[in-house]
């Protein structure tokens, strides 16, 4: 007993940091599956109801389908809205309980002297139908397993032998396909995540790098994005100096603590920082006022200085450049002019921080 509560135990803990890595691509793929399953829902149910045209049998479970087609459709309207996709999961349950009422509503209400037939298709598509705990939804199937069971044991003595066998073995397939294909998407998403990061973060820093910059700034001329208020190039002071006196290992550990203290800057403020060049950083703010941006410069600046890079300090030069106000979107022209704020500030005695003077 200890193995297997081991194993769930494991799996749920791996899929707990899976998830946590993966949130945001989780969430898109369920707000995609709850607009197809509701829009397949409603169209499936429009079946049985033209069938009702040419048969008999199916007119007293009319009402039923016809309420299953509103609630789908419904559904699927309602969570076009962005304001529902927060409840995407909760809505997803709701849906394939509304599958599996109906299900169980034909199995030992309409249909007494037949074997249940759609709900077994219920329990094999339902855990396969999204992405949540596996725990949570074994717990779900096994919660409807029990609720057929019961009634057909009451409502339809004589199949309930043969119902209990097939709906367990469906319900046992579906969730061990289900959570095994919820395992799957996981470390697709997260091996996707992996790449990204190898694609546009700089190893030695931590930061976003060079690549991803020109990225970003392309996309900020072309899309509705919020547009920084102001940009920053970080230059290290006589950075050859310290590599040449400590060395080169001592200078990537120091390029690694800058790293460390320019990601734990952005904690207070609205800083997006890019390893540049060698020894140069760039820094999009974004919602500053030019005064503030100088001042945001200037703690920035402090922060650099304050640093222990193994008993050693290092200062940096700044150069700013506020363009809020600015029309024009050719940002790496922003950045040519932060440049040479950056080259006044090291004319300047460097470790101090130059305002270039918006041109507008």
């Amino acid at each position: 007993m200890g193995k297997w509560s081991n194993i769930f135990w494991n799996q749920e803990k791996t899929y707990m940091q899976l998830a946590s890595n993966n949130r945001k691509s989780i969430e898109e793929y369920n707000q995609k599956m709850i607009l197809i399953l509701t829009l397949m829902g409603g169209l499936l149910m429009l079946l049985p109801l033209l069938a009702v045209l040419f048969s008999n049998t199916n007119k007293n479970v009319v009402p039923a389908y016809l309420l299953a087609f509103v609630i789908y459709f419904a559904v699927f309207f309602l969570f076009k809205l962005p304001v529902m996709k927060k409840y995407t999961i909760c809505a997803l349950y709701i849906c394939f309980s509304i599958f599996f009422l109906l299900a169980i509503f034909l199995s030992v209400i309409h249909s007494p002297n037949m074997r249940a037939t759609i709900l077994l298709g219920v329990f094999c598509i339902m855990p396969l139908g999204f992405i949540d705990r596996p725990v949570r939804m074994n717990l779900f199937v096994t919660f409807w397993f029990a609720v057929h069971t019961i009634l057909a044991f009451y409502l339809k003595p004589q199949y309930v032998l043969d119902d209990t066998i097939n709906c367990l073995c469906f319900a046992i397939w579906g969730c061990f396909f289900g959570n095994m294909m919820i395992r799957v998407r996981l470390e697709s998403y997260e091996a996707d995540r992996l790449l990204i990061i190898e694609k546009e973060t700089d190893v030695l820093t931590g930061l976003y790098n060079r690549r991803k910059l020109f990225e970003t700034l392309a996309a900020l001329e072309t899309t509705d994005a919020e547009k920084p208020s102001g940009i920053l190039i970080l230059d290290i002071d006589q950075f050859k100096d310290f590599n040449d006196n400590y060395g080169h290992t001592a200078g990537d550990r120091c390029l690694n603590r800058l790293g460390e203290t320019l990601t734990k800057f952005t904690q207070g403020f609205r800083l997006h920082f890019y390893r540049y060049g060698g020894e140069e950083f760039v820094a999009l703010a974004y919602g500053y006022s030019e005064k503030e941006i100088f001042f945001v410069s200037e703690s920035l600046r402090i922060a650099v200085q304050s640093t222990d890079m193994d008993g050693r300090c290092i200062t940096v030069s700044i150069g700013a450049t506020y363009c809020g106000g600015e029309q024009a979107l050719n940002y790496e022209k922003v950045i040519v002019r932060a440049d040479e704020a950056v080259y006044a500030a090291k004319r300047a005695g460097r470790n101090k921080v130059c305002m270039e003077k918006n041109a507008m």
